[in-house]
């Protein structure tokens, strides 16, 4: 039985490649660079599209899903002994894709959740990243982000601040959601994730759209599982960021996890 421990400066379970449809790059150059870069686990975790096609916009096509999962396996082949990768999905959550996600978890390593779409209309997005946020929106974001972590489904919560992206300021709203949000995390043994993507979007005002210093100060107060990963959509973006999100897990005094891989029991967390 083989079982390896990694920690979060040798692991990034974070990345796009061009099957997203914003990202660049194949999963070999994405492995290259990250045996380059020095890590030992290298996970993919493509945006993963749903049957009735909702959010295909941000989506690979449901015909390309056998293509991802071949290249991830032929690159563990070709790496094997020299980088451990891991197959995976990045999910937005509606309950109604439960089932649907529970037997893509079946045949791949992991998976993790996001929300980045508002909308319950399937021919009808309201992107966080795309629209102003109103404190009624901020609700729903929260709501639906503990939904997805209550699933039992997922390995992490990505970028649980994101919502601070088109929400430009930190009042009763923004401290109310992030308590939920961590909360549930902690109730449900979920970790979450301070992303470095959002060290490389615009800026609002003065800081980061994310991570959220605030968010990350409150999570402080919790015995919350933390991950870190650098959300890369190209393959030079392999360990972009990942220095200022270990500092900033300094700062507010943040205990990351470390991932064990076992040849029975698969990919889980244990406490550093």
């Amino acid at each position: 039985m083989n079982k390896n421990i990694y920690s979060q400066e040798e692991t990034n379970l974070h990345t796009h490649s061009f099957y997203c449809g914003h990202g660049t790059g194949t999963i070999m150059q994405y492995t290259k660079e990250a045996l380059q870069s020095g890590l030992a686990l290298l996970g993919f975790s493509e945006h993963c599209p749903v049957e009735d096609d909702r959010w295909k916009k941000s989506r690979m096509k449901q015909e390309q899903i056998p293509l991802y999962e071949q290249d991830c396996q032929e690159a563990k082949v070709q790496y094997d002994g020299k980088l451990h990768i891991l197959t995976g999905y990045e999910c937005d959550y509606l309950r109604q894709y439960d089932s649907y996600y529970a037997s893509v978890k079946e045949r791949v390593d992991y998976l993790v959740c996001a929300i980045h779409d508002l909308s319950e209309d399937l021919n009808q997005e309201y992107s966080v990243f795309w629209n102003r946020l109103s404190k009624k929106d901020l609700a729903a974001y929260a709501d639906m982000y503990c939904s997805a972590l209550s699933s039992g489904l997922f390995l992490f919560g990505a970028h649980p601040d994101v919502f601070a992206y088109n929400y430009f300021s930190w009042d009763a709203e923004t401290e109310a959601i992030s308590k939920a949000i961590i909360e549930c995390a902690v109730a449900n043994d979920v970790a979450l994730e301070i992303n470095a993507n959002g060290m490389r979007k615009r800026m609002v005002g003065s800081r980061y759209p994310y991570p959220l210093t605030e968010f990350w100060n409150i999570a402080k107060e919790y015995p919350l599982k933390v991950v870190t990963n650098s959300d890369a959509h190209a393959p030079f973006e392999i360990r972009s960021g990942r220095d200022e999100c270990f500092s900033l897990a300094q700062e507010h005094n943040l205990q990351f996890v470390s991932y064990q891989v076992d040849d029975q029991t698969g990919l889980t967390l244990i406490a550093p």
